[in-house]
């Protein structure tokens, strides 16, 4: 091995422990499921991407709904922990805190694979056994609810204006993915697609006018052009 430990790992997978083999079922198990659905992607699939055998990968993850419910918390449960610990720690604008959620959950839809498993998770659900319908309503809940505590504090301290949270925090997750998910699949056909982090950036943009409150400038404008709309109404 080099020093600097950019070797591959030449350990004979026999001769591996059990969390690097689980590990590597965990990352081929990935793969199978986004390019083969839930449905369709089976133990063997799996176990050919790992260099394993079937027996090796229902040894350590049982029936294949259990291999995906594993995939599901090994790829989302752990993350989704880390930015609810951040949220409840954070003490600055929740303006700055909603960016920094943003980012985080970009860039971890980017990593290879996910985005493909996202898909899964949209379009199998219905065929999904009922504790991983259920699991993965829990995920969408906990990732709502970061959104809605963060709209809930910024429209308490001023900062946001009044919004529905349940609504809220939908719009602005839904928005997130749902472009990243779009683009993945348009932009293997167009040559054009912009770089990630200005779609970022543009979204940011939309996502803070959506839930900004207004400045004084603003407002008084906005109530003025209510006043005009009344008097319209009543001359009429």
């Amino acid at each position: 091995m080099s020093i600097d430990g950019n070797e591959p790992d030449r350990t004979p997978k026999w001769q591996r422990r059990p969390e690097q083999r689980r590990r590597e079922i965990l990352d081929a198990a990935r793969s199978a499921f986004g390019c083969f659905g839930y449905q369709r992607a089976t133990l063997s699939e799996v176990a050919e991407r790992a260099g394993v055998c079937s027996g090796t990968v229902s040894h350590y993850f049982g029936s294949k709904s259990e291999l995906f419910e594993a995939l599901i918390a090994d790829q989302f449960i752990g993350f989704v922990e880390r930015e609810e610990a951040a949220v409840a720690s954070f003490t600055g604008p929740m303006r700055d805190l909603l960016h920094v959620i943003l980012r985080d959950i970009w860039e971890h839809a980017w990593t290879p694979g996910r985005l493909e498993l996202m898909q899964v998770l949209l379009v199998e659900a219905d065929e999904f056994p009922a504790a991983g319908q259920l699991f993965c309503r829990q995920l969408g809940h906990r990732w709502r609810g970061i959104f809605g505590r963060i709209l809930e504090t910024g429209m308490a301290n001023g900062e946001f204006k009044a919004l529905d949270p349940n609504v809220a925090s939908r719009v602005v997750l839904y928005s997130l993915l749902g472009t990243a998910q779009k683009m993945a699949v348009v932009g293997k056909f167009d040559p054009e697609m912009p770089d990630r982090d200005l779609v970022l950036q543009g979204l940011t943009d939309m996502i803070d006018c959506y839930v900004a409150a207004p400045t004084p400038a603003i407002a008084q404008r906005a109530a003025a052009t209510h006043e005009t709309s009344k008097r319209r109404k009543v001359s009429t």
